[in-house]
């Protein structure tokens, strides 16, 4: 799990870039805002939006608005999924950088 103290160099890995330690702090305060309980009901809400939008037929008078609403449910959906996705990554992208930097991972440079 990533914590603050993940920030702090270790001896055994090597020196994050400072690209790779905002990356490591993004991951660290995402995963700190999962212990939260507010946290547990936007997430509840994202998964609601993401997997279970759509548009009624019985509260439109049309085709077309019905269209127009399923086509929203649809991107609101998309845009859910991409959020929850998106902490999602960037808590492994943390955890990554935590075992690099610790050593459990090893990583050289690029020959180029």
């Amino acid at each position: 799990m990533l914590t603050q103290s993940n920030i702090k160099p270790k001896k055994e890995g090597r020196q994050l870039n400072s690209d790779e330690i905002q990356r490591l702090r993004e991951g660290v305060d995402l995963s700190t805002m999962l212990e939260t309980p507010g946290w547990g009901i936007v997430k509840k809400k994202l998964e609601e939006l993401a997997y279970h939008s759509w548009a009624d037929p019985r509260e439109v008078d049309s085709m077309k608005e019905w269209s127009w609403r399923e086509l929203n449910a649809f991107y609101a959906a998309n845009n859910a999924k991409e959020l929850l996705r998106f902490v999602e990554e960037k808590i492994e992208q943390g955890d990554y950088l935590t075992k690099i930097k610790s050593g459990e991972i090893k990583t050289r440079k690029m020959k180029i």
